[in-house]
């Protein structure tokens, strides 16, 4: 071993450690709660996205559901992309390549990015795709472009966005590419290798009413606009994850950037990330880009800058780094060690219950089970259920309307089989008592904990029919209304519940 890859190993190996320090401080959040009810009912889709990130906890959680075990597999995708970084580059030198492994290790990104969503197996997948298509792309072999279409299929039983990944497939042979029909020939490969992938997820949504495409496309869309401030709030995410020096070089060798685009196939990295976050920039007039929609395209960024950077801007670039890192780990733990006490949070009612939540759903979930042993428990929330279904190692149901996002409970949950049962719906306000009339007799209670209050609703004698008539038809009209034109094959809302009256 190299002096060089020992530094490596050590940076390796001391980057894994700070996420698994972060991974243990962090309690369990609303999103992975939520996606753990995915693994504990395995299936080839999910209300809201495709089912990868259910498989992968499905595994995970057979062994343990402790939250550093649930969310090893992105700190170990992280971990192994800065490892596969360094291998990548280190024909240009391996001191320039250990550089840009540390940098893309220390983002604070990536240090602090330890929770396993729907982004860890995207990230994965995706980055191995993009090396079978630039495998492919030294030799035009078919093989490692239909591996390439396979990974990238794989991507996109993660989350949609893996879709992006293949335009700039296009996009780059199209701009950039100089090679005759060879090329052409692979990417229909590649599209050869999703297939089976988009093909099972359209007959998954065909026999779930859709859910996929209503939600990605229907509901979460309604209401948008052209927005300068959705820009503005883009370009400052871009201030900040390629951070001032990454830019600053990027800015002013630009012609340099240009040429190797065009030049060899490393250029693909680069054209990775441009292509994607110039989309994503058209994409930010009308809607709201988050920080997670750029996690899976990243990597490309470190990849990219290796090839156009010379060691010395390296440096700079990680002279900023490493205090930046120190700075965001710091804070992460201050925060987490004073947040339930900061005037920040107590001056907002919401903002303390949420986390007081977080912090203590295992308490909450007994302090409710002893006011209501024998009841069915609920919240009106999706995450609240999710985080008390981790918190008590059972399924706890979601009572009323919510909202579009999350509605998974409404394929786990069918309410004509509770008609007559007591329910306890559990609340951060005492304005669950709205739920009594769908019940025979209902009883408010507060739940106190850690300094503030909830509400637990003892409701005795469910009344389904009243309860279909009042919030389920809504969901149905509301969530579940189909184009016309769009075939459907079954649909577990409406053939449960039946349709909604116009």
């Amino acid at each position: 071993m190299t002096r060089t890859e020992s530094r490596l190993a050590l940076l390796l190996l001391a980057t894994f450690l700070i996420k698994l320090a972060v991974a243990a401080a962090l309690p369990m959040t609303g999103d992975e709660a939520y996606f753990l009810v995915w693994g504990r009912h395995p299936d080839f889709g999910f209300y809201d996205h495709p089912p990868m990130a259910g498989w992968f906890l499905s595994v995970m959680s057979a062994v343990s559901d402790h939250p550093v075990w649930l969310r090893l597999p992105q700190i170990g995708t992280t971990t192994f992309i800065g490892w596969a970084l360094y291998r990548l580059l280190r024909t240009r030198g391996e001191g320039l390549a250990l550089l840009v492994a540390a940098l893309y290790l220390l983002a604070p990104m990536n240090l602090l990015g330890v929770l396993i969503t729907t982004d860890t197996p995207l990230l994965l997948f995706s980055f191995l795709s993009a090396l079978a298509f630039r495998r492919a792309q030294a030799a035009d072999a078919s093989f490692w472009y239909l591996l390439s279409g396979l990974l990238l299929g794989a991507a996109f039983f993660s989350k949609f966005f893996a879709g992006l990944l293949g335009v700039a497939y296009f996009l780059y042979l199209l701009l950039f590419v100089r090679r005759g029909w060879r090329p052409w020939l692979g990417l229909v490969w590649v599209i050869a290798g999703t297939l089976p992938f988009i093909g099972l997820n359209l007959w998954w949504n065909y026999t779930h009413c859709w859910d996929n495409y209503l939600f990605n496309l229907q509901n979460r869309t309604a209401g948008g606009g052209v927005s300068l401030a959705t820009v503005g709030k883009y370009l400052l995410l871009q201030l900040y994850l390629l951070t001032p020096p990454i830019l600053w070089y990027l800015a002013r060798h630009g012609r340099a950037v240009g040429a190797r685009l065009r030049g060899e196939p490393d250029g693909l990295y680069l054209a990775l990330f441009l292509i994607p976050y110039g989309l994503f920039l058209l994409l930010s007039f009308r809607v709201s880009i988050g920080l997670h929609w750029l996690l899976s395209f990243y990597p490309f960024v470190f990849l990219g800058l290796g090839l156009v950077a010379p060691a010395r801007a390296l440096r700079r670039s990680l002279a900023f780094m490493v205090p930046f890192a120190l700075a965001h780990l710091l804070a992460f733990f201050v925060l987490l060690a004073k947040a339930p006490d900061w005037d920040f949070i107590r001056q907002d009612e919401n903002r303390t219950k949420d986390v007081i939540y977080g912090l203590h759903a295992r308490d909450i979930y007994a302090a409710a089970r002893r006011m209501a042993p024998d009841f069915v428990l609920a919240t009106d929330s999706y995450t609240e259920s999710a985080l008390l279904s981790y918190a008590g190692r059972t399924h706890v149901i979601v009572f009323g309307s919510g909202s579009y996002h999350a509605r998974q409970d409404d394929m786990l949950t069918d309410f004509r089989t509770l008609d007559g049962q007591d329910i306890a719906i559990v609340s951060y306000f005492p304005g669950v008592r709205q739920y009594a009339r769908y019940f025979a007799s209902a009883d408010l209670r507060p739940l106190p904990m850690a300094g503030t209050t909830y509400w637990i609703l003892l409701g005795r004698g469910f009344d389904y029919a009243r309860y279909r008539a009042e919030v389920i038809e809504d969901i149905l009209r509301r969530f579940y209304r189909m184009p016309d034109w769009l075939p459907v094959g079954q649909c577990y809302m409406t053939e449960r519940y039946g349709l909604p009256r116009s």
